[in-house]
């Protein structure tokens, strides 16, 4: 009996050592990521207004939500932080039906982080949140629904993939595709071969811990040390700033097979029924946008003009989609006449870029909503 007893206390001793090791573990862990695993958006100082722990909060939101990166890419459903909303099918923002409510007019915009809204402040100040409160101020005398369907790293294999697989399914009306910096960047390889869209086992985990264990971020948080320690070891500034961020290698036929992509996007719209606005989007460098230093230095960091020149080539691939897409629009020179900070990497941007770019989108799609309406 003393035995079994003696048996009993040494478990319970175990799993209470195990808990506080575990715990010590994560609050380390938490106090590290805090002071020294900051955002890009709060190194780059773009929203002076905010305080640290604010945008520390923003940082870890995104970070945190939970998606699987197939072919089939997805974002997990009904995830809630103090700055997102994913609703009851993955995508940020509102939850809605699959059916389309009667006298709504649906509009998906598709893309990659900069649609989903990586550094925006909320679900509202995204390009698809701007958009639908420019519908909301419009006198346009009909329900505009606007639906993100962005989802981080996205590129045109996936996407198109999920206009044929699942946003069919809601009954648009409208399909844009807000498309460049991730189809110009994804190394060719994989741009060329659909086999390598697998979710990796170390993903799969962490989004069991994300989905059924949302307050333990051990692991998400282990794995960014990991990173930044191997990042820290392995990586040479001056590397850095001779290279360029997108690759000349391939960029012709790359543009074309981007070009191929989009078509058949279209194509498939135009037999089920909605309209395809393809917009090829503005990244640091294009169009004639005066830089702040911030901007200037992390453009020469990227390969400076060299970059942009590869970038362009990649916008030939815009060539003759207005065929069987209902509008195509080159976005690059948006920013023309803006001064203020914009972006704070190669392609994201402010809340207040967001709005500009959004309020472009709006002047473009509104006649065709009318039109259709």
């Amino acid at each position: 009996m003393s035995v079994q007893v003696s048996y009993k206390k040494q478990s319970i001793l175990g799993i209470v050592i195990l808990v506080i090791i575990l715990s010590a573990v994560e609050g380390l862990l938490r106090v590290d990521d805090y002071y020294n695993n900051p955002c890009i958006f709060i190194t780059s100082n773009i929203y002076p207004e905010i305080d640290y722990g604010k945008q520390k909060q923003m940082c870890n939101d995104y970070r945190d939500i939970a998606y699987l990166a197939g072919i089939d890419r997805h974002i997990q459903p009904n995830q809630e932080n103090a700055t997102i909303h994913i609703n009851n099918f993955g995508m940020r923002g509102s939850d809605i039906t699959q059916n389309k409510p009667v006298d709504t007019f649906r509009i998906f915009v598709i893309g990659g982080s900069t649609v989903y809204g990586s550094g925006s402040t909320s679900d509202t100040t995204t390009i698809p949140g701007f958009l639908q409160q420019f519908f909301d101020d419009s006198e346009i005398n009909k329900k505009i629904e606007v639906i993100n369907a962005g989802i981080e790293g996205s590129t045109s294999v996936e996407e198109v993939y999920r206009i044929k697989n699942d946003l069919i399914h809601f009954d648009p009306d409208i399909v844009v595709i807000y498309h460049g910096t991730n189809d110009a960047h994804l190394a060719w390889d994989r741009y060329t071969n659909h086999k390598t869209f697998e979710t990796t086992l170390e993903k799969k985990i962490l989004v069991f811990f994300q989905t059924n264990l949302p307050e333990y971020k051990t692991p998400i948080n282990s794995i960014y040390l990991i990173n930044r320690i191997m990042g820290h070891s392995s990586t040479n500034s001056d590397n850095i700033m001779n290279d360029t961020y997108y690759k000349s290698e391939n960029m012709v036929e790359r543009s074309l097979l981007w070009h191929d992509r989009i078509e058949d996007a279209c194509s498939f719209g135009n037999e089920y029924g909605f309209k395809t606005v393809i917009l090829l989007q503005p990244v640091l460098g294009t169009g004639s946008k005066p830089l702040t230093d911030y901007e200037n230095d992390f453009l020469l960091g990227m390969g400076g003009e060299d970059n942009t020149k590869i970038y362009d080539t990649f916008a030939n691939g815009l060539t003759g989609l207005d065929n069987n897409c209902n509008t195509v629009q080159d976005l690059r020179n948006i920013f023309d006449n803006t001064s203020e900070f914009i972006y704070f990497d190669n392609a994201h941007m402010s809340d207040f870029g967001n709005e500009i770019v959004s309020k472009r989108i709006f002047e473009i799609l509104k006649p065709i909503v009318l039109e259709e309406i």
